[in-house]
C-alpha cells in the first residue's frame, strides 16, 4: 500500500469516528426514540388549555385562582362520581407527592375538583385545596368510572400542561413535577 493511499484511509477513518455519532443520531431521531429519563409520565396538553378565566371556589382559601401570584405549580385531583376508597388513597398519595418535593415543596400548591370537603378530609389532608370548578378542561378529564381520580398539572400562569389518566403512578407523577418545578 503507498502512502497515499495510507493517509487516504487515515482521513476517511477520522472523518467516520466523528460522523458516525451524528449519523445514529439522526437515525434514533427519524425512528422518534428517547431514552426514558426524559420522557413525560403524564400526557402533554397540546396546546395548553387557559384556565385562568375560570373562578374556582375553594373551601380554605377565598383568594384561590388557578392564576398563582406567588408562582406555584398546581396539582389537581379530578374525581369521577362516588369517592370512596380508591378515591380516598389518590388525596394521600397527594399529600405524600407534596412532602417528597422536600424543598421545591413551597412551590407546588394541592387541590381536589370534584371532592366533598367534610370535616373528616379537610382535618386529614390540610395541603388539598378542595376546589369547585366548571373550567371545561378540567370538566373534559373528569373519569366517568365511579371511584377513580385523574390528576392534572396547572402552571403558575394558569394553563393546563400535563394529564394523567385514571391509574396514573403517583411516582411518574412526582418524577415530572421535580422536573417541571426548579
Amino acid at each position: 500500500m503507498d502512502v497515499q493511499t495510507k493517509k487516504r484511509l487515515q482521513l476517511i477513518a477520522i472523518m467516520f469516528v466523528f460522523l458516525a455519532p451524528m449519523i445514529v443520531a439522526f437515525a434514533l431521531r427519524l425512528g422518534d426514540w428517547q431514552p426514558n429519563r426524559l420522557r413525560n409520565n403524564g400526557i402533554l396538553v397540546k396546546p395548553p388549555q387557559e384556565l385562568a378565566a375560570d373562578t374556582p371556589r375553594a373551601t380554605r382559601d377565598a383568594a384561590f385562582g388557578w392564576k398563582d401570584a406567588q408562582y406555584r405549580w398546581t396539582l389537581v385531583l379530578i374525581a369521577g362520581p362516588d369517592c370512596a376508597a380508591a378515591c380516598e388513597q389518590r388525596l394521600a398519595d397527594a399529600e405524600k407527592i407534596w412532602s417528597l418535593m422536600t424543598q421545591k415543596a413551597t412551590r407546588l400548591r394541592l387541590a381536589a375538583v370534584g371532592v366533598e370537603a367534610t370535616p373528616v378530609r379537610l382535618e386529614k389532608y390540610p395541603r388539598i385545596e378542595f376546589v369547585a370548578s366548571s373550567a371545561a378542561p378540567l370538566q373534559a378529564l373528569k373519569p366517568a368510572a365511579a371511584d377513580t381520580v385523574a390528576a392534572a398539572v396547572v402552571d403558575p400562569a394558569g394553563l393546563l400542561m400535563l394529564r394523567f389518566e385514571p391509574g396514573y403512578d403517583p411516582a411518574g407523577v412526582r418524577q415530572d413535577l421535580s422536573r417541571l418545578i426548579r
